[in-house]
């Protein structure tokens, strides 16, 4: 606001007053506000501290511009101690410190670098400082953060507690698969979606029922591939006009399963659907009840020629490019005929270096190494991180600091380099031996069932074997 008589407020004439005030300092030659006293601007008359001289770090000898420290920030921040000495400073301001604060300390120092151990320890801190007297479970559960990560001091705090058994695991495992439910329940099309969200209440209580009988409940991938499989029938029937689950008949599902491909047919999840709705009359007749699908018996998976196996055998053994972890898996599946679920949860304890043997998931008898695929496994515990503490042999970025085995997502990339998955290396193996040996043999040898290997028997003959005969 300004008055009748003045051209501007009050705070455009302070400005205006202030820079009108502004003289040229006799001593720097800069525009400022000259002291009565001096005669000069307000840098001049009264000047800090001159500065001190440059000093060389004691540990890297790098040279401290500014002067007054001993070591240089890069080395401040790779110091070992800093988080013990956090942890003191930490002890003595807590009145009533727990008991494990001190082993927390240690726990956080042996696994990750020496700035974020620190980060760690001033976090919990802060958590103890709020509520001195919370219990693990209790701070575990104030550590958590909203979102698909429970942050790295949860994880840490997680590790530790469960593994003195002081707190319960979080049941983050739970809330992702819950959020991953929710999506593909959310993508169904409106008018169909209430069938579907009661479908995904109706597994979810057959699972809790199967648990309390002990018998062997639906996993979580299940349940999603079971709603994902009904999501893409149902945006196929909104697509053909088709708004109400009682429209739907055999002839629309035959359609639907014409445009999918013969690999990955949905025929048993959409039997499950329909049964469901039956029973919950939402539909008077399964429409999947007398469908057929005549589908080849008999292995008909990706293999590799020899040739191809040659040469993926002199990659992993001669190259000195191919990184540790790729050459094990891929000799192991290669070989041995290891599957991803036998790689991820291999073990320190699981090997036997006098005997030069491994034990690999549920196979009976230990796997004795062959030259090529022990120099592989050394190497590869050669490459592991001297810091970490878990116990499986392959260890990423992720897992060096926790006990987890690597992500599936991992190990079925890890062989892109060479152009190959674990499964098509272990099917060439298994198809390999079924042309040979006897099958029972390679069932027991292996932990399959008489089933699974029969399967690599159906319209597979060896051509070499025929010149034999």
């Amino acid at each position: 606001m300004r008055g009748k008589d003045e051209a501007r407020c009050r705070r455009c004439r302070r400005r205006r007053d202030l820079a009108a005030a502004r003289r040229r300092c006799p001593r720097c030659g800069r525009d400022g506000y000259l002291r009565e006293r001096t005669g000069w601007c307000g840098p001049c008359s009264q000047p800090g501290p001159a500065p001190k001289p440059a000093a060389a770090c004691t540990e890297c000898g790098r040279v401290i511009r500014g002067g007054g420290a001993r070591l240089c920030n890069r080395c401040r921040q790779r110091r070992p101690q800093r988080p013990y000495t956090r942890a003191e400073h930490l002890l003595a301001e807590l009145d009533d410190p727990p008991n494990w604060l001190w082993d927390f300390a240690i726990h956080v120092s042996t696994r990750y670098c020496p700035a974020l151990a620190t980060r760690l320890v001033s976090q919990l801190g802060a958590l103890l400082r709020t509520e001195p007297r919370a219990l693990p479970q209790t701070l575990l559960d104030r550590a958590r953060i909203p979102g698909r990560s429970i942050g790295s001091l949860a994880k840490v705090l997680e590790d530790f507690f469960t593994a003195r058994g002081l707190a319960l695991p979080t049941d983050q495992s739970q809330r992702l698969a819950a959020g991953r439910r929710e999506r593909r329940v959310q993508a169904v099309p409106e008018p169909l979606r209430p069938a579907v969200a009661a479908f995904e209440r109706a597994m979810l209580d057959e699972r809790g029922r199967a648990r309390r009988a002990g018998t062997r409940p639906r996993a979580d991938t299940t349940i999603d591939k079971r709603l994902a499989q009904i999501r893409d029938l149902s945006c196929h029937l909104v697509g053909r006009g088709i708004e109400d689950w009682a429209q739907v008949d055999k002839a629309v599902i035959e359609d639907y399963l014409a445009e999918v491909s013969p690999a990955g047919r949905p025929l048993d999840g959409l039997r499950h659907f329909f049964r469901f709705a039956r029973r919950s009359k939402l539909i008077l007749i399964d429409p999947t009840a007398e469908l057929r699908v005549r589908t080849p018996r008999g292995f008909h998976g990706r293999t590799l020629p020899r040739s191809r196996q040659r040469e993926l055998f002199t990659r992993w053994c001669t190259s000195t490019e191919v990184a540790p972890n790729e050459a094990l898996v891929g000799l192991m599946a290669l070989i041995h005929g290891a599957s991803q679920h036998e790689l991820r949860h291999l073990q320190l304890a699981d090997i036997d270096p006098q005997h030069r043997t491994v034990r690999l998931g549920r196979r009976p008898q230990p796997i004795p190494l062959d030259p090529a695929t022990w120099a592989a496994l050394t190497q590869c515990l050669e490459h592991r991180t001297s810091g970490t503490h878990n116990p499986h042999v392959i260890v990423t970025i992720r897992t060096r600091s926790g006990r987890t085995p690597a992500s599936r997502p991992y190990l079925s990339h890890l062989l892109d380099p060479a152009d190959t998955t674990i499964s098509t290396l272990r099917a060439s193996r298994l198809l390999a031996l079924a042309n040979s040996h006897d099958p029972n043999l390679i069932a027991t040898t292996y932990g399959m069932s008489a089933e699974g290997v029969l399967a690599y028997f159906a319209d597979r003959v060896d051509p070499t074997l025929l010149a034999d005969l």
